[in-house]
């Protein structure tokens, strides 16, 4: 009886061919298979936004840092009594647009471009993203086309609001 298993002869054909073409073993590289290139990070709102507002945590934090693009897992922190890792499949997908840190690395202000208002999955997702950073105590503010021409320090005074004396922020490690 002749035993002929195609899939297995063709996949060896076509895992010969690759290798003779590229020089590589496994045809299931995924660089192979997805040649990778640079690409630009942040659009050109995004680019007029950073510039800006690395102006304006000068003004507050010198030392601080601007960070785009951030997992919210990485912005906020939830106590672990609860499945974390339920919590990252909930969440996990959400980032924040531009997060302003104090020299210590601790998040002052988030910062979100404006989303359009025509897929109802992205409003999802911004509500939940904006239900969590509420719930954590943060500054949110969405980012204005018209801040481009704001005074620095008007500017400041939005990202960083003042908040009263006791619940103020110091430059200083949290004792959480």
């Amino acid at each position: 009886m002749l035993n002929l298993n195609l899939p297995r002869a063709v996949g060896a054909w076509l895992n010969n061919f690759t290798i003779s073409r590229s020089g590589h073993a496994d045809a299931t590289d995924t660089v192979l298979l997805w040649p990778p290139s640079p690409t630009r990070v942040l659009a050109s709102a995004e680019r007029i936004a950073h510039k800006h507002l690395s102006q304006v945590l000068a003004l507050e934090h010198p030392k601080g840092y601007l960070l785009t693009h951030v997992p919210l897992f990485k912005v906020v922190k939830v106590p672990k009594q609860h499945s974390y890792r339920e919590w990252l499949s909930r969440t996990g997908l959400l980032t924040v647009d531009f997060v302003l840190c104090d020299e210590h690395g601790y998040v002052r202000s988030v910062v979100l471009m404006p989303t359009s208002d025509d897929d109802a999955r992205l409003i999802r997702k911004r509500d939940r993203l904006l239900r969590v950073l509420e719930a954590s105590g943060l500054t949110v503010a969405e980012w204005q086309r018209d801040w481009t021409t704001e005074d620095r320090q008007r500017l400041c005074d939005r990202v960083f609001p003042k908040t009263t004396a006791d619940a103020s922020y110091v430059d200083a490690p949290h004792a959480h």
